[in-house]
């Protein structure tokens, strides 16, 4: 398949859902319904014949009715529902297929205000407070919007807990709208006797089983993307239907977004504008996760079934945030089911995932979510690809071992162990409708075990001689994070909100990857080991306290104060006698911020300007960070904004030049000299035009960053060799220092970075079709000068990338399509092998790097395609990766190899997954 007849096909797919329109009437058959609710005839009336109903649960009478139609439209049918019955209801046809069923006493409307409300107000300009909920789960949901229709500027958001105070409300017979990502709006009519203090508003998800009444038709978004500048919002239910390869993966589907990079099949991390994932604050109810990777980085550590919300700030983050300068993702994890038990499974090739979430008795609840991969196909395929690549990495001996002769008993074995597992629990107490108490723990692992062990007897040059030689090889790998949060959340008015949180993370990475040999002659035995080991720990203890105090209805003040011990120990060494890296540091940083949100101009003018300043006990110095964004309406529909920012990293993930020779990357803390704290300077302007179906989005960047650090070890000359130190280069040779680590400024070294570029996103938000088209253009430089005397692109350096995601919903089906194009990354190739001859006489091999990031990859490319069929307890789909398997290249190989004396250059070219299938299996009991 052809790059132009790919991207016709990509547009054509976006581009059909602008234009359909047709649509079939469904009929009504032979229904006969005897002594039944109302509830289980619509359930069955929209499974057997794909008419669709939308209605809240407080709004049925729950009595029991008997009707008998024969081939009547979803209008019909409604009438004679209602005429039969004489039920307190009115029906809306949003289409011939779907209507809204409503109750009379109550006016609900989501497109327009009715004209006159049967009510009579009793009181003028008070506070409504309360809590925003899932009607189904009645799991509280955060960053939800209430407003009153009509009323210019008199809106608010739910905080992280789901409470609201809305200010300022006009009368007590108004229309309030509430809308959340991935939900139905709901729209509905307060009145005297609606309470003020303590209103709970329940919502009904799009993506629910149809034995719920609120179905999909009506207006929902599957993201949210201009909400605040650099934003983008998305809940997990909507994840599930797009395209995946074994698993549901949020972060995934970010990278399915305009600025966020999608080919990096390698990492699930979030590579944000220009930025590497270890610039992005991953928050999970609180602590920070520093490995966000399963299975190579294939996908996600975070579990789809745990997850209640994600918003991803892509830059111009406001002072709540520090210590990370490109990006922030903000999760929300569930507190489980308040009204009833519920538990699920999902089974596909790669894993089985299950969850289990109940009230304990009114004041408490779980939730127990768990995840573990088997070796299936899927699974082999994925670990297969990627142990070959590291396993021709591997040091081996070099050279005859034994002189004369030949092994008369060869024995191998080998015990392949490989799997990973992740945990999430979380216990809420909620002793009275202020507080909240809440209990989150994150578990996530990965074990790999390649290893092997090889025994030779009786070589030498005598047959039956007591001369053996074994050797095991080490190939084992362990990484993961485990995380903890307490918080005490507390509504203390209707204008004071504070939650004080206590955190723990801890990441770990530890790899072998070795081979001890064991050479016996006669009495006497020599071991040798000869390969890699290394080791990362990190630990992160934190206290925060975070308040929200409403001191006006156009203004809102947000301050609170954060204190952080991390504490970081790497080790790094090299044929047991070589110790390449070895550190141990700990270090406090102590934060304040401060900032306010206010409108102007009659609400047309949003600004949220702050500052946080930061203490770091290691440098012993003060870092202050400015903040400001803002949003100003030119129209209902136009708007421009814009954002900008100091922000500084003080703990960095270091990324290896030398790939070849172990984990690609380590966390290290900063010490203001050879490792500077990196600083970033954010600038970013952008508009957008949305309509009720359609958001057309443009943003404009900029990042200066300085303390920039990259670390080789292509300036030490013992350990240039044989292709090694650079990036995809093969093994190096055994060799190099001895004893203690080497300097620091042999191998670490800093400079600055200019990242410059434009997000683009078109995007339809409602319908049986929707989706978005994705642009982005980009350009990262960066100025080391121990590489270079003049600028080179940086590794994220990606010029051009498209996306198209497509979803179609029809029936109980959901279709879906990404495909993703990007120019190609840039890389430093190995131009050449010399040979130098040695004062001992021996040669060695020494490779000639080119300039640094001089060359680039093809253009990378790949369509990916989904169905799922949706039945009342659950769903299979069948999702295809790489859809016309497309050969991407993840990174060049460079091996010297000899060849009649002669150091010769190898190349090879490492690719990422051909087409793979998979099928998905989810089940659940509500």
């Amino acid at each position: 398949m052809t790059k132009k007849s790919i991207f016709i096909f990509a547009v054509f797919l976006i581009s059909i859902s602008f234009g359909f329109s047709q649509q079939k009437i469904l009929k009504i058959k032979s229904a006969k319904y005897n002594e039944m609710s109302i509830k289980d005839i619509l359930e069955d009336i929209q499974w057997k014949y794909g008419v669709k109903v939308a209605v809240d649960d407080q709004d049925i009478p729950p009595k029991k009715i008997t009707i008998w139609v024969d081939n009547q439209n979803l209008q019909e049918f409604l009438e004679t529902l209602i005429k039969q019955n004489n039920l307190d209801l009115i029906y809306k046809m949003e289409n011939p297929n779907f209507a809204k069923l409503l109750k009379k006493s109550v006016f609900i409307e989501s497109q327009k205000e009715p004209t006159f409300s049967p009510f009579q107000p009793t009181k003028n300009d008070f506070t409504i407070s309360g809590v925003v909920k899932d009607g189904n789960s009645g799991e509280t949901l955060p960053f939800a919007t209430i407003s009153v229709l009509g009323s210019v500027g008199i809106s608010t958001q739910t905080n992280v807990d789901g409470y609201f105070s809305l200010q300022n409300v006009p009368s007590d017979t108004v229309l309030l709208k509430t809308s959340y990502v991935g939900y139905i709006n709901k729209t509905f009519r307060i009145t005297p006797q609606t309470p003020i203090k303590n209103l709970t508003i329940e919502i009904q998800s799009d993506a629910k089983s149809l034995d719920e009444l609120v179905v999909s038709g009506e207006k929902t978004e599957m993201v949210q993307a201009n909400q605040v500048v650099g934003m983008i919002k998305m809940t997990p239910k909507n994840i599930a239907k797009l395209p995946n390869v074994g698993e549901k993966d949020p972060f995934r589907a970010f990278q399915l977004m305009p600025g966020v990079s999608a080919s990096n099949e390698s990492s699930s991390g979030l590579y944000v504008r220009g930025g590497t994932p270890d610039q992005t604050l991953v928050l999970y109810d609180g602590f920070t996760v520093y490995n966000v990777d399963h299975l190579f980085g294939f996908f996600s550590a975070f579990n789809y079934n745990a997850i209640k919300d994600i918003q991803l700030y892509k830059g111009g983050f406001d002072a709540r945030f520090g210590g990370r300068i490109s990006a922030v993702a903000e999760i929300t994890g569930k507190e489980g089911n308040s009204k009833t038990f519920n538990g699920g499974v999902d089974l596909s090739l790669l894993s089985t995932n299950a969850y289990i979430e109940s009230p304990i008795g009114k004041k408490f609840t779980f939730l127990v979510a768990g995840r573990r991969s088997y070796k299936g196909p899927l699974y082999n395929k994925i670990f297969k690809k990627f142990t070959d690549n590291e396993a021709s990495e591997t040091n081996a001996p070099q050279g005859p071992i034994g002189g004369r002769g030949g092994f008369n008993n060869l024995q191998t074995e080998q015990k392949a162990s490989s799997y990973f597992y992740d945990l999430n629990t979380k216990l809420t107490f909620k002793p009275t409708k202020k507080d909240i108490l809440s209990l989150s723990f994150f578990n996530g692992t990965d074990n790999m075990d390649n290893s092997s062990t090889t025994s030779f007897a009786g070589f030498g040059p005598f047959q039956g001689s007591s001369n053996s030689l074994g050797s095991t090889t080490n190939d084992v790998s362990q990484w993961g994070n485990t995380g903890a949060s307490l918080k005490w959340s507390r509504q203390w008015n209707n204008k004071l909100y504070g939650n004080t949180l206590l955190s723990y993370s801890n990441y770990y990475s530890d790899r072998d990857n070795s081979r001890n040999i064991s050479i016996t002659r006669g009495d006497s035995t020599i071991n040798n080991r000869l390969g890699r080991v290394e080791s990362n720990n990190l630990k992160d203890f934190s206290l925060k306290s975070d308040w929200e105090w409403k001191i006006a209805k156009n203004h809102q003040i947000e301050f609170g104060t954060m204190i952080t011990k991390n504490s970081i120990d790497f080790n790094y060494t090299q044929n047991d006698t070589t110790t390449i890296l070895n550190r141990s540091d700990a270090g406090f940083l102590s934060s304040v911020y401060l900032q306010d949100r206010f409108n102007l101009l009659n609400y047309k003018l949003e600004l949220i300007p702050g500052v946080r300043i930061n203490h770091f006990d290691i440098t012993n110095k003060i870092y202050v960070e400015p903040r400001l964004t803002f949003n100003y309406k030119l129209t209902d529909k136009l708007k421009i904004k814009g954002g900008g920012g100091v922000y500084n990293q003080f703990i960095k993930q270091i990324n290896r030049e030398d790939i070849s020779q172990g984990n690609r990357n380590f966390w290290i803390l900063a010490n203001g000299s050879t490792l500077p704290v990196t600083q970033s300077k954010h600038l970013i302007l952008g508009a957008a035009y949305e309509t009720k179906n359609y958001l057309f989005d443009v943003e404009f960047y900029q990042k200066q960053n300085t303390g920039i650090t990259e670390y080789t070890l292509r300036f030490v000359p013992s350990f240039n060799t044989g292709g090694g130190g650079f990036p995809g280069g093969g093994p190096g040779g055994p060799g190099g220092p001895t004893g203690g680590g080497l300097a620091m400024e042999e191998t670490f070294f800093n400079g600055s970075e200019t990242i410059r570029g434009m997000d683009v996103m078109a995007q339809k938000k409602f319908g049986k079709i929707t989706g978005w088209l994705g642009y982005t253009y980009s350009q990262a430089v960066r100025n080391v000068s121990a590489f270079s005397d003049l600028p080179y692109y940086s590794d994220q350096d990606v010029r051009n990338q498209f996306k198209a995601v497509a979803t179609y919903s029809v029936k109980n089906w959901d279709l879906s399509a990404t495909w993703i194009y990007s120019t190609g990354r840039p890389y430093t190739s190995i131009i050449g092998a010399y040979d130098l001859t040695l004062l001992d006489g021996t040669t060695k091999s020494f490779t000639n790097p080119s300039d640094k990031n001089a060359n680039r990859f093809i253009d990378y490319h790949r369509m990916d395609a989904s169905a799922t069929y949706n039945f009342k307890n659950g769903s299979i789909g069948f999702s295809v990766f790489n859809l016309y398997n497309r050969t991407n290249i993840w990174y060049k190989r460079f091996e010297v190899i000899r060849e009649d004396g002669v150091s010769v250059l190898q190349t090879t070219d490492v690719t990422y997954l051909g087409i793979t299938p998979n099928l998905t299996l989810s089940l659940k009991l509500k």
